[in-house]
């Protein structure tokens, strides 16, 4: 039945390859790595999938060596088998006979030497040779239980060299040279039908071997607990699985605290990265231990990773203690309270106090240093009278652990009202409309004002207005009010009173007198003369003789406009008159003028006079360049005029002086020619000579004067 199973079992799988004909051909992978040491090369390898290892181990592996040369492909190097290929998997008296040997040495490594006997044999993959009893059911456990089969060998064959060894994945090559580099190569002695035949390769150095070549202490992280330490570090491909060893006296002597090897596992499907880690319990706190990390490799040996050094320490806090009251006890003193309600475990070395804005937002240390363990009460005379303090109570053990208590909020006593008001400003206009602007108050509890009048200074004020914060925190600086004029009193009297959210009332602001505005306009003012110039026109006028004009305004619009435009305010009485530049020469222009009292009223429009300007025909101003020359000791100078007259025929007319307080003096009339300079020859003994020149054409036009030249000899 055994020999019956075996066929049916060879028949399926070859009748799985051969239905792949038709489509892609199966892939069978293959993995190689090796290990150089002084004397040898040993090379680990192995199948990928069930099916690759069962044929592997009837018809074994063909591994061949070439010598590396760089620059060519590895597929494309001279290979030739190594000594022992085809390497095959042992029979049952190679087996026994090996087994015995182990056996001898460490009696759990024959044990995983048996196991990979025992889940590798061609003839021990069922128990019945009837593998259609229940139907598809059979196949999936025939399946499933070479997965495991599988599974269980490589792990044997990782843990055991002679496990290795009698599954042919483990082989040396003796005959090396040191300092050569091979490439070797990996095959099953006859492929599977219609698979893909990989070959797996690598190249290796023949060289001495660094057992120390995996060691990296800072790949390990070391977490010091309370009576534990935790350490992980990265998965890697040159290694499987680990354990650990510790000393507790300095690193005398050290014992495994991992019997077994810890693998890694990891859920089905998942592909990313994991750590290896492990948690050793049950230490004693402060006392120093020493770890040695031993990792395992596919060579089936344990190499050193890490050795660190670590310290459990105390990381448990404290009870919390409870904050009993927190009470204002003066303006300027909170008193905390508080107890142990927990039973102390004797570590306490004592308590901080932190203040905070919010209850869940961020608390400050305010107590000076650690408060003694005895020590159950706290006064604060740094909180914010003008804002929200919450308070917490820290227990800090010798170790540094903490625990606090719950928030607790001060609801403080104030008694401290605002500051007097100040009022900016005050007005009322023509119809008895006020307006009052308050200088903001400052203080963080501010609430609103309390407008009061009163028509004497001697009567009792009455509150005609509020304005206290609104839902959105908002609170008003600008009150209104209004009065009627038509009274017997001619002034009106008001103050302010500021408010704080606790009602604390300030003391009253200066009172502020207003005189009621009256409804008689200003007198008009009136223009009494003028001048005319083609560039400008003088206004001489008489102010408005109104005590409450606050401006005299005058007017002015071109001929044939209907709006005024006002050109000039005059709130200066002694101002009488005002020139105009922005006019247009030749134009005609009509003046008028109005007043303006503080309450807003106007006056009538004056009497208005028309003006018409002259036409400006004047000559655009020149411009004199010069120099000195000291040798020929003569003065050069040349003229610049406006494109607009060069083709006109020009003079021009030179003044001097010697200095700014001489008077200026003609000096010449020359034509103007376009380029040509003109000379004068200074007088002896003088330092320096000023010149200014001036335009005039054939109609007797004339320019302005130019600038100013001043040359030093």
């Amino acid at each position: 039945m055994k020999k019956l199973f075996s066929i049916l079992l060879q028949t399926m799988i070859t009748a799985l390859c051969f239905a792949q004909q038709s489509g892609t051909p199966i892939k069978v992978t293959l993995a190689i790595s090796a290990r150089s040491y002084s004397d040898r090369i040993v090379l680990r390898y192995a199948p990928a999938n069930p099916i690759l290892f069962s044929q592997a181990n009837k018809v074994g592996y063909i591994v061949e060596r070439a010598n590396f040369v760089n620059g060519i492909a590895s597929d494309k190097l001279s290979f030739t088998p190594i000594a022992g290929s085809p390497f095959k998997r042992w029979n049952e008296e190679q087996w026994e006979k090996a087994l015995v040997e182990e056996k001898l040495k460490d009696t759990s490594a024959a044990k995983i030497a048996g196991l990979a006997m025992v889940f590798s044999d061609p003839d021990g993959t069922s128990q019945d040779g009837d593998v259609m009893k229940e139907g598809l059911k059979s196949f999936k456990d025939q399946k499933d239980n070479s997965d495991m089969r599988f599974g269980f060998a490589l792990i044997a064959a990782n843990r055991s060299r002679v496990a290795a060894e009698g599954l042919a994945v483990r082989v040396s090559d003796a005959s090396v040279t040191p300092g050569q580099t091979y490439v070797y190569r990996v095959r099953l002695n006859q492929p599977l039908v219609n698979a893909a035949n990989e070959t797996a390769y690598v190249k290796v150095r023949s060289e001495n071997f660094n057992e120390k070549y995996l060691s990296n202490n800072k790949a390990v992280k070391v977490s010091e607990g309370d009576g534990a330490i935790a350490f992980s570090f990265p998965e890697s491909s040159e290694y499987y699985a680990f354990t650990a060893e510790r000393s507790d006296n300095n690193g005398a002597s050290y014992i495994k605290i991992i019997k077994t090897p810890e693998l890694n596992l990891k859920p089905t499907g998942f592909t990313g990265k994991s750590d290896f880690a492990y948690g050793d319990t049950g230490l004693t706190n402060y006392k120093k231990y020493y770890y040695r990390i031993l990792v395992s490799t596919p060579f089936a040996d344990e190499l050193v990773l890490s050795e660190f050094i670590a310290i459990p320490r105390d990381k448990t806090p404290p009870p919390a203690p409870f904050l009993k009251t927190a009470i204002h006890i003066k303006p300027k003193q909170v008193e905390l309270s508080w107890e142990m309600t927990a039973k102390s475990t004797g570590d306490l070395k004592g308590f901080t106090i932190k203040r905070g804005t919010q209850e869940n937002g961020k608390y400050s240390l305010i107590s000076k240093g650690l408060l003694p363990a005895n020590t159950m009460r706290f006064i604060d005379e740094t909180f914010d009278p003008d804002g929200s303090n919450y308070y917490v109570v820290e227990a800090v053990d010798t170790a540094g652990n903490s625990s606090h208590s719950y928030p607790a909020y001060v609801t403080l006593i104030d008694s401290v009202p605002p500051a007097m008001p100040f009022i900016s400003s005050a007005k009322i206009d023509s119809v008895g409309k006020i307006i009052i602007k308050v200088r903001p108050n400052t203080e963080k509890d501010f609430m609103g004002y309390q407008v009061l009048k009163a028509n004497s200074k001697e009567h009792e004020f009455s509150v005609v207005t509020e304005t206290f914060k609104d839902s959105l925190g908002r609170t008003t600086f600008t009150l209104n009010d209004s009065t009627t004029l038509n009274t017997l009193t001619k002034n009106i009297y008001y103050k302010v009173i500021a408010f704080d959210t606790h009602f604390n009332q300030s003391l009253p602001s200066k009172i502020i007198e207003l005189t009621k505005r009256d409804t008689i306009p200003p007198v008009s003012p009136l223009i009494t003369g003028f001048t005319v110039s083609d560039t400008s026109v003088v206004i001489i006028f008489v102010n408005s003789s109104s005590e409450d004009a606050a401006r005299n305004i005058l007017l002015r619009r071109e001929s044939g406009k209907v709006k005024f435009d006002s050109i000039f305010f005059n709130t200066n009485t002694s101002v009488i008159k005002f020139t105009d530049k922005k006019i247009t020469g030749g134009r005609q222009y009509e003046y008028a003028m109005i007043a303006r009292d503080d309450g807003g009223l106007a006056s009538k429009i004056s009497r208005s006079i028309q003006i018409k300007t002259l036409l400006n025909n004047r000559i655009p101003a020149p411009t004199i360049q010069g120099s000195y020359d000291g040798q020929a000791k003569k003065v050069s100078l040349s003229f610049v005029v406006d494109e607009k007259v060069k083709n006109r025929q020009l003079k021009v007319e030179i003044y001097k002086r010697a200095d700014e307080k001489s008077l200026w003096t003609t000096y010449k009339i020359i034509e103007f020619e376009k380029g040509k300079l003109f000379f004068d020859d200074p007088a002896a003994g003088q330092k320096g000579m000023m010149y200014t020149i001036r335009l005039t054409d054939a109609n007797k036009n004339v320019s302005n004067f130019s600038n100013e030249l001043q040359l030093n000899y």
